[in-house]
């Protein structure tokens, strides 16, 4: 999820539904003053959040599966930017293109925790661009007379 190194078709995947997704109206914001535990909690108390662990994060996905989805990552001891947490929000536009956007605490060491922002900032960019060309393909294969 938050590896530099990562292609714009391996982001995409991450548009995935959730299977179970929480049933709430917006997705959730980070209260960076709750601390990195105090998030954690928050985090464990949402209805239908899905935690796995990849690459040096705890992650937590929920979601609307129609309007928006939500990841949580919590790094894990040993990571640079360690205590950080990252929320990465997906928001689906009338124009049916997700758009992605990372906000992030900090709570370590500072500049690792701005490299951190700065690969969530350029997965945005690439997440949102990758589902802006999959629906303009899409759009591109259908007859201009049809729906």
């Amino acid at each position: 999820m938050i590896a530099g190194a990562r292609t714009a078709a391996g982001l995409l995947a991450m548009l995935v539904p959730v299977a179970a997704a929480a049933q709430t109206a917006s997705p959730p914001t980070l209260d960076c003053t709750l601390g990195y535990d105090g998030l954690r909690t928050f985090v464990q108390s949402l209805p239908g959040a899905q935690w796995s662990t990849e690459g040096g994060y705890a992650i937590a996905s929920l979601g609307e599966a129609s309007s928006w989805r939500a990841q949580v990552a919590f790094t894990e001891p040993g990571h640079l930017a360690h205590p950080a947490v990252t929320l990465r929000t997906f928001r689906k536009q009338v124009t049916d293109v997700w758009t992605a956007d990372s906000k992030g605490c900090g709570y370590g060491n500072q500049s690792q925790f701005a490299i951190l922002m700065a690969d969530m900032k350029s997965g945005d960019t690439e997440l949102t661009n990758a589902s802006r060309q999959e629906i303009e393909t899409r759009k591109a294969g259908q007859s201009p007379l049809g729906p």
